[in-house]
C-alpha cells in the first residue's frame, strides 16, 4: 500500500480517538471503523498513538491511555489472529509469554473459587475455614509472579520497541501496568485484613478488591495478545527474539517454567544451498529479500554482519529505507561500522593514566567488576552506555540487560517516575545538585541504598551521571571494631581512631 494510503488510513483512526477523547460513545464510532478497514495493521496504530501523543492535539499519554480498552475492543476483530509461525515454537518469548497468561488465567479462576467458598460460609453464619484461607493466600502469591511477566514486557520489549520508533505503546502500557500493581497491592492488603481478623475485615471487601484487580488484569491480557505481540511480531528481528530470550531468565517467568530452549533454523554465512548458490552473502538472511546491501554508518555493526558470526541485537536494517517511522533509531557512535573499521582494537595489556597512577584496560575492566556495587554509567547524552557486572544475577538490587544499552534514559523509567529522574540528571548537569541518594527497605530484607553522582572532566565539562547501588543491610550490624589489618601499600601504620 502507498504511503499516501497508508497515511490516509492512520488519519483516519486517529480521527476516531480524537472523538472518543472528547466524549464520542464507543457505538458511534464502531460503524465508522469498519466501513474503514476490513484488516488493521496493528504498525497504523502505533504510529498513530504516536502521532497523537507527539502531535498540538492537546493529547498526551494518559489520554491515550484512558482509551485503551476502547481502542482494543474496537480492534479486536481486525488483529486477532496474526501469527508468524516461528512464535509458535515451545521456547520462544511469544510462546512463553502466551503459555504465561494462560497459566495466569488458571490462577484466577481458581482464586474465584476459593472465594466464592469463603462468601458462601460467611453468609450462612459459619466460621471461616483456616485451610481455605492458607489455600487462598498461597494462591495470591503465585498470581503475584505477574509482577515477572509485566518486567519482562517493560525491560525486554519496550526497549527494543522503542529502537524501531515505537515510543507511545509502551508508555501507555507501563502506565496500566502500575495501576494494575497498584490495585493487586490492595487485594492482597484485604486478604491479610481478613486472615489476621484485622478491624471490620471481611470477604466481601477481599471480593470487591479482587474483582477490581481482575477486571483491568483480564483486559491487560487481552491487549497483550490482542495489540502488543502483533505488532512485536510486525517490528522484531530473529536476532530480537534471540536478544530478548537471551535475557529473559534475568527476570524470571511467571508460574510457569520453560524447560526448552528456542533455537531458530539460521541461514550460515557462506553456506551452500541446494543448487550450489552462496547463502546470505554479505547479509544477515533476513536481509536478503530487503534491497541492495548498502547500510548505513549509524547501524549497528552487528545489524549488517553476516550469519552466525553477528551477535543478537535490538535492531534490524529491515525497511529501514523506505519506512523510516519503523526503522531503528541510530545507535551511539562508538558502536557504527565507520569505528569498527577504522579504529584498531586497544591493546588491553598496555598501562594507560588512570586516577593517581596506571592501569591497563584489562585491569581497569576486572576491578569494575569486583567492586561490590551495581555500578550504571549513563552518558552526555542521556544515553544508557555501561553497567559492571560484578553482582550474580540473582543477588541483583536492579537487573540490568545488554539490550537496553544504548537507551535513552527517559525510556527506562515507568511514567509515573519520569519527570522525578529527567529533573535529577537536569539538576546534576547543571550543578543544581552534585549528588543525590535514596534508601529504601525491600521485601527480601535487604536495605537498598543508591547514589547518583554528576560526572564532570578535568575541563568541567559534563559527561554524564554515575549511578551505585548496594545492600547496606550487612553494614547496619557490624558488632565490635575489627583492626589490625596493614594497608595495601604496606608502610605498616595502623589506622587511627
Amino acid at each position: 500500500m502507498p504511503n499516501s494510503s497508508r497515511d490516509q488510513r492512520i488519519q483516519v483512526l486517529k480521527d476516531i480517538l480524537l472523538r472518543l477523547h472528547h466524549g464520542a460513545s464507543p457505538d458511534s464510532v464502531e460503524a465508522d471503523f469498519q466501513a474503514h478497514f476490513s484488516d488493521v495493521s496493528p504498525i497504523e496504530v502505533s504510529l498513530m498513538e504516536h502521532e497523537l501523543m507527539n502531535g498540538d492535539h492537546g493529547v498526551g499519554f494518559e489520554d491515550v491511555m484512558k482509551l485503551c480498552t476502547v481502542h482494543a475492543k474496537v480492534m479486536a476483530a481486525g488483529v486477532q489472529g496474526k501469527e508468524v509461525p516461528d512464535s509458535q515454537q515451545e521456547g520462544h518469548p511469544v510462546w512463553i509469554f502466551k503459555q504465561e497468561n494462560l497459566a495466569l488465567q488458571a490462577g484466577l479462576h481458581r482464586i474465584q473459587r476459593l472465594l466464592d467458598a469463603l462468601e458462601t460460609a460467611e453468609s450462612q453464619g459459619q466460621d471461616l475455614d483456616p485451610g481455605l484461607l492458607r489455600g487462598l493466600t498461597r494462591q495470591y502469591q503465585l498470581l503475584d509472579q505477574f509482577q515477572r511477566h509485566y518486567r519482562r514486557k517493560e525491560e525486554l520489549f519496550f526497549p527494543i520497541m522503542e529502537s524501531y520508533g515505537h515510543d507511545a505503546p509502551p508508555k501507555v502500557m507501563w502506565g496500566v501496568d502500575d495501576q494494575i500493581r497498584d490495585l493487586f497491592g490492595l487485594a492482597k492488603e484485604a486478604l491479610k485484613g481478613l486472615v489476621d481478623q484485622a478491624g471490620d475485615a471481611s470477604v466481601a471487601q477481599v471480593l470487591a478488591t479482587y474483582q477490581a484487580f481482575v477486571q483491568e488484569f483480564k483486559d491487560m491480557i487481552f491487549k497483550e495478545e490482542a495489540i502488543l505481540i502483533p505488532l512485536l511480531l510486525s517490528l522484531f528481528s530473529e536476532d530480537d527474539w534471540l536478544a530478548i530470550a537471551k535475557d529473559s531468565p534475568e527476570f524470571g517467568y511467571a508460574i510457569i517454567q520453560p524447560d526448552k530452549e528456542w533455537v531458530p533454523s539460521r541461514v550460515k554465512f557462506g553456506a551452500q544451498g541446494e543448487n550450489g548458490e552462496l547463502a546470505g552473502a554479505g547479509l544477515g538472511a533476513e536481509a536478503q529479500n530487503e534491497g541492495p546491501a548498502e547500510a548505513s554508518a549509524d547501524a549497528p555493526v552487528s545489524a549488517i554482519q553476516p550469519g552466525p558470526t553477528a551477535k543478537p541485537v535490538a535492531s534490524s536494517v529491515s525497511d529501514s529505507a523506505s519506512n523510516p517511522a519503523t526503522s531503528p533509531t541510530a545507535k551511539p557512535s562508538s558502536n557504527s561500522a565507520a569505528d569498527s573499521t577504522t579504529s584498531p582494537a586497544p591493546n588491553p595489556e598496555a598501562d594507560l593514566p588512570f586516577g593517581g597512577g596506571y592501569l591497563s584496560l584489562k585491569e581497569a575492566n576486572l576491578i569494575l567488576n569486583h567492586l561490590p556495587f551495581e555500578i550504571t554509567f549513563i552518558d552526555k547524552n542521556d544515553l544508557f552506555k555501561y553497567f559492571n557486572t560484578s553482582i550474580a544475577i540473582e543477588n541483583k538490587l536492579f537487573p540490568r540487560v545488554p539490550s537496553a544499552i544504548g537507551r535513552h534514559v527517559k525510556m527506562c523509567h515507568p511514567p509515573r517516575s519520569l519527570d522525578m529522574v529527567m529533573t535529577l540528571i537536569d539538576d546534576l548537569k547543571h550543578k543544581r545538585r552534585t549528588s543525590e541518594s535514596m534508601w529504601f527497605h525491600r521485601s527480601d530484607g535487604r536495605f537498598a541504598y543508591v547514589t547518583y553522582i554528576g560526572v564532570f572532566d578535568d575541563q568541567d565539562q559534563y559527561m554524564g551521571v554515575l549511578e551505585y547501588v548496594h545492600d547496606i543491610a550487612p553494614l547496619l550490624d557490624l558488632g565490635p571494631d575489627k583492626r589490625g589489618l596493614a594497608p595495601l601499600e604496606g608502610d605498616g601504620e595502623q589506622a587511627k581512631d
